[in-house]
């Protein structure tokens, strides 16, 4: 099995704390994205109820569920995939960082793998785009 790797990269006039705090939010992400996503299970973290462990669900074209496995305030998020793809790999990690007056960048990388050829080719293209574009019109609605 392949071990593909989406890689999307954008900056922010915020700082990464907010940033964090937008994509921290299951609900929230998902407007980003343009998905509907509901936290399904929370996390046991009583100041992060979408911290580690908790669970987050969208439809695509399966019921997708994936779950937190690191969160670091301001800093990380890490998931993996645990219900509803046809992908045996699928691991995200999302790296906030501070650049200084009051801006901030995201660097987020998914490792996806499937027994079925091409398949996690494809998708890694469709999360570039996909995540890549979300960001993008994020950031932009900041600069207003």
């Amino acid at each position: 099995m392949t071990i593909h790797k989406a890689h999307i990269y954008q900056e922010f006039d915020a700082p990464a704390q907010k940033i964090w705090e937008d994509m921290n939010d299951h609900e929230n992400f998902g407007k980003m994205m343009g998905q509907k996503i509901t936290r399904i299970v929370d996390s046991t973290d009583a100041g992060n109820v979408n911290g580690v462990g908790s669970v987050r669900a969208f439809k695509m074209p399966t019921l997708v569920e994936e779950t937190i496995v690191k969160s670091e305030k301001g800093k990380r998020i890490e998931y993996k995939i645990t219900k509803g793809t046809p992908l045996n790999h699928h691991y995200g990690t999302i790296l906030f960082a501070d650049l200084g007056d009051g801006r901030s960048s995201v660097d987020y990388t998914i490792e996806m793998g499937s027994k079925i050829p091409f398949v996690a080719a494809i998708i890694k293209v469709a999360l570039q785009n996909g995540i890549g574009g979300g960001l993008k019109n994020h950031a932009k609605r900041l600069k207003k």
